[in-house]
């Protein structure tokens, strides 16, 4: 792994938003190859309905092997939570376009990742992991299909507030990024999925990571022996548990 400073301006923006982006993050090709792994893999799994989230099988894929510990977002995931982090969760997710009426405009599922809130609270949340998403796709419209942030929501000590006889809070952003595009996000910012109203199928892999003491997502626990065999450096074998 190539390290990446993070920059002074990358860390403020993180810590007053919950979410960074960091472009080009993987090349054309390397797009087109994960593409192609991850429709084999959506292929392969029971589709039930328009928004489809695959979560095995992923590291066990050895295109996805270069994602561990990718250059240059996962050097910023040390730099913001730990260098004692590992590969927490990981999802390949896909959503179909839906059909423009009312139910689907509106449908939303804001909430916060990692379920510390049901147990702790929502007061004094610490930041114990942040996801990687790698576009796959371009997401240049509105209701595109990308992921829904609250900046800042992070922050928020109560549940997220939102507006009598609305699906959204005041403060809502829809990034447009490009394929190859990458997203950062931490477990205590408030997001939701979003309608995919256009015409193509969007498509986003995430690689989560986490404090090491946090309990992987079953599927990753026990690391695959296969998995470990193909690391080639202790960064890999620390990231894979």
């Amino acid at each position: 792994m190539k390290f990446v400073k993070l920059t002074i301006a990358q860390r403020q923006f993180f810590d007053d938003n919950g979410y960074l982006v960091v472009p080009n993050a993987i090349p054309p090709e390397m797009v087109e190859r994960l593409t192609a792994a991850s429709d084999r893999l959506i292929e392969s799994f029971d589709r039930n309905g328009d928004y489809v989230q695959r979560l095995p099988g992923i590291v066990e894929t050895p295109d996805f092997h270069r994602l561990l510990a990718h250059s240059p977002t996962v050097p910023l995931v040390a730099q913001l939570l730990s260098p004692n982090i590992q590969l927490h969760t990981t999802a390949i997710i896909y959503k179909f376009p839906q059909a423009d009426d009312e139910e689907a405009v509106r449908q939303r599922g804001w909430h916060r990742d990692a379920g510390i809130s049901e147990d702790l609270g929502h007061k004094n949340l610490p930041r114990i992991g942040i996801k990687v998403g790698y576009c796959l796709t371009d997401f240049h419209e509105p209701r595109s299909g990308f992921t829904l942030f609250a900046p800042g929501s992070h922050l928020l000590e109560t549940p997220l507030p939102i507006p009598k006889g609305e699906v959204e809070p005041v403060e809502t952003i829809e990034l447009r990024l490009n394929a190859g595009d990458a997203f950062l996000f931490e477990n205590r910012l408030f997001h939701t999925s979003a309608p995919n109203l256009s015409r193509r199928i969007a498509k986003v892999v995430i690689f989560g990571y986490a404090y090491r003491w946090m309990k992987t997502d079953q599927y990753l626990d026990p690391p695959d022996e296969q998995v470990l065999q193909r690391a080639t450096t202790d960064i890999d074998r620390q990231l894979l548990g």
